[in-house]
């Protein structure tokens, strides 16, 4: 064996060998997770094998899909090239077959350097965003270095291989029962095959035998028998599976002499109930052909597809062709238009796919974004076609406007859909393409603690529009973590453009008395990295730095008020409306050997018109001094979080020395900013309170027990 090999790969045809694009880079002697292309002039040496059977070889780089960072995986995606050959494969070195990837599938894969004794068995387990995730038991060969790039053949027949090795997850220290061990990272032939599509090199793709489907273990009961009820002679059935084999880019065995291993009807189901497009590839050839009683059979087909596990998708191969090219342009000129539909259409959803929370889907991730939702499904409108319902109600141009009305007209027709739907689904669409234009104001959070640590939280969101009532964000109520809602407020803050200009919104947080000092504005809302992946960009050398709330967004906190129905609530709620309509924009400086007598008595007297406050000294007194400002009324408070003692105070100078009201939360933020990316070195972390009656808070949730209580955010949990 060679163990000196970089890795492996998989003959795609007599000129192109398949790889991972390290597995290349470890061959030049450069950086594994370098993204620069190799140079037009590199050679790399090729060991061909079959069995005993070997032929050496060079080969040139033709294809390169380097390693890029994705929101939605946690190890990115890429990785992948295709070289050409400098001289063809001998016929005796046999292309490999391809499948696509499906859990449960046992594989196998062998080391780059051809010992046959090298193979290593492991489970396709689960898939993320990217990869298919594989464990294997702890017995035989690991896979490991020197695999990547490996084909991955199906243990049931070692001639068709559904992906590639890509990456090995490999603890060095000791292990215990809990931890990974023999965890592999493939990528599938669906996503190479997309890849290489991207790519546009189409000649790679259409030299690649496809596998024969011969595994009936995945046919339904009674497909076989649906299917010679659709036609009136085998002639006619012939005929429309060579038809779907051609537009799927397969070829039925039985063309071929003595091939054959199944009768057409069986491998024709095999066919339906394998590929992923098949059916709705199939229903596509046959609706305008079929009468009323055989649409009844084919409708019948459909079904058994839709309740077995085989991912069976939702559109047809020409359908999910045209949708990509009606969607490119759109989401161009759009860029943040389909999370933001994905995220109403889906608000009710069990789980949304990971990248609509990122505000925009890069055009390399697209197609990905529309498998996610390619599902059929016995809904009367699937969510995808209601995406593109609601896509066409909010696009500018009225050329896309109507054929992305045209396609879900024809696919809504192909599915044996009511027009009526249609039109129910259309006018919900334009009434949120019209709320849509109105921005983004404000961001409602109202927390409470999950846990006595506060390092989970139930939460509640609202988005807030100009003119409207508030809008609940559609998210369960937790417990989350700070940066799950984090990360959730900025997701729904990256709607606020509409793409225009209009300023961020407002973040408001309600909290519970107990919980004023929870440092929201510290809370990660985003990476760099994860920005610049959500525009297709993924340098490097850029060092991943988290971006936060409170530098991004003006944050203020606001008091949850359980008694505002009581005689005290009521009279707080007139002090704090009286306040603020005084109009008197100088703060009231409070320090720490400021009596709190002293401070009620002016508060109730030359100070009853004060509507800003600053409080200086340490957290004990600083603490019952807010109450009393909140009690009394005052509608903004504003604090360092971090100081210990009186000394302290000149730390909040810059923001409170020449800053008027208005300007204050600007300035908050800005001081933030500065703090929070280390542009000052002070230690200070300024808290807000900003409660201006003007902004009206949406009703809260009922709580039934104190306000932060565990029972009742275990109650939250599960409404």
């Amino acid at each position: 064996m060679d163990t000196s090999a970089a890795g492996a790969g998989a003959l795609l045809s007599p000129r192109y060998v398949l790889t991972c694009a390290h597995v290349v880079n470890d061959a030049l002697g450069k950086g594994q997770m370098d993204i620069e292309p190799p140079m037009p002039s590199a050679r790399l040496d090729v060991m061909l094998r079959r069995g005993a059977e070997r032929h050496r070889s060079t080969a040139r780089p033709v294809v390169w899909v380097p390693p890029r960072r994705s929101p939605g995986s946690n190890w990115g995606e890429g990785d992948l090239a295709v070289l050409e050959l400098d001289e063809p494969a001998v016929p005796s070195m046999r292309a490999v077959e391809w499948q696509d990837m499906a859990e449960r599938l046992k594989v196998r894969a062998w080391h780059g350097g051809g010992d046959p004794g090298t193979f290593a068995d492991t489970t396709i387990k689960a898939a993320d965003a990217w990869y298919y995730y594989a464990d294997a038991d702890l017995r035989g060969a690991s896979i490991q270095h020197g695999y990547s790039g490996a084909p991955l053949f199906r243990e049931d027949d070692l001639t068709v291989a559904v992906g590639l090795v890509t990456n090995h997850i490999i603890n060095e220290t000791p292990l215990s029962d809990r931890q990974v061990v023999r965890r592999t990272l493939t990528v599938p032939w669906q996503r190479i095959r997309e890849e290489l599509v991207r790519a546009e090199a189409h000649d790679v793709i259409a030299a690649c035998p496809p596998a024969p489907f011969t595994d009936t273990g995945n046919v339904p009961d009674g497909a076989v028998d649906l299917l010679w009820q659709l036609f009136d002679s085998e002639g006619q059935l012939k005929y429309q599976a060579n038809r779907l084999a051609k537009k799927l880019g397969f070829h039925m065995t039985t063309e071929e002499p003595d091939t054959a291993a199944l009768p057409l009807e069986e491998e024709l189901a095999v066919l339906l109930f394998t590929e992923g497009r098949a059916l709705a590839t199939w229903a596509e050839l046959l609706t305008e052909m079929v009468g009323k009683e055989r649409r009844k059979t084919l409708n019948r087909l459909v079904a058994l597809g839709r309740r077995t596990e085989n991912g069976v998708r939702l559109l047809s191969v020409g359908e999910h062709q045209r949708l990509l090219e009606l969607l490119t342009p759109v989401n161009t000129a759009h860029p943040r238009l389909l999370c933001q539909a994905a995220r109403h259409v889906l608000q009710l959803a069990d789980r949304l796919p990971e990248w609509v929370y990122d505000g925009a889907v890069p055009e390399t991730r697209l197609a990905a974004a529309v498998n996610d939702l390619d599902r059929d499904s016995v809904d009367m409108m699937p969510p995808l076609l209601r995406l593109a319902v609601f896509l066409s109600a909010a696009v500018a141009d009225k050329t896309v406007r109507k054929q992305l009305d045209a396609w879900c007209d024809d696919v809504g027709r192909r599915l044996g859909r009511d027009r009526s739907l249609l039109t129910d689904c259309r006018a919900q669409a334009s009434s949120w393409a019209r709320s849509r234009r109105r921005p983004v104001t404000r961001i409602v959070v109202d927390l409470s603690s999950n846990d006595a640590d506060c390092e989970r939280y139930t939460c509640h969101i609202w988005r807030v529009r100009e003119g409207r009532a508030p809008e609940e964000a559609g998210i369960s109520a937790g417990p989350y973590t700070a940066e799950e809602i984090g990360r959730e407020i900025h997701g729904l803050a990256g709607e606020h453009g509409n793409g225009g200009n209009e300023p961020s919104p407002w973040i408001d947080v309600v909290v519970g008395r107990q919980h004023l000092d929870v440092p929201v504005d510290g809370w990660t809302a985003s990476t760099m990295l994860d920005e610049l992946a959500s525009w297709g960009l993924a340098p490097s050398a850029v060092e991943d730095c988290p971006l936060v709330l409170g530098a991004e967004y003006q944050v203020a906190l606001r008091l949850r008020e359980y008694d505002r129905e009581t005689a005290r609530g009521n009279r707080r709620r007139d002090m704090l409306e009286q306040r603020w309509a005084a109009g008197r924009t100088g703060p009231l400086v409070i320090t720490e050997d400021t009596d709190p007598r002293v401070v009620r008595r002016e508060l109730m007297t030359q100070h009853s018109d004060v509507s800003w406050v600053v409080l200086h000294g340490g957290p004990k007194r600083r603490e019952s001094l807010l109450a009393l400002c909140l009690a009394f009324g005052v509608p903004v408070v504003l604090w360092d979080r971090e100081a210990a003692h009186p000394e302290h105070a000149q730390r909040l100078d810059d923001i409170v020395g020449s800053v008027a009201l208005a300007d204050l939360p600007e300035a908050v933020r800005s001081f933030r900013e500065d703090v929070y990316y280390e542009v000052r070195t002070v230690a200070a972390r300024p808290a807000m309170v900003w409660d201006d009656p003007g902004m009206a808070l949406p009703a809260p949730p009922e709580y039934g027990d104190p306000p932060d209580a565990l029972t009742n955010s275990g109650r939250m949990a599960d409404r």
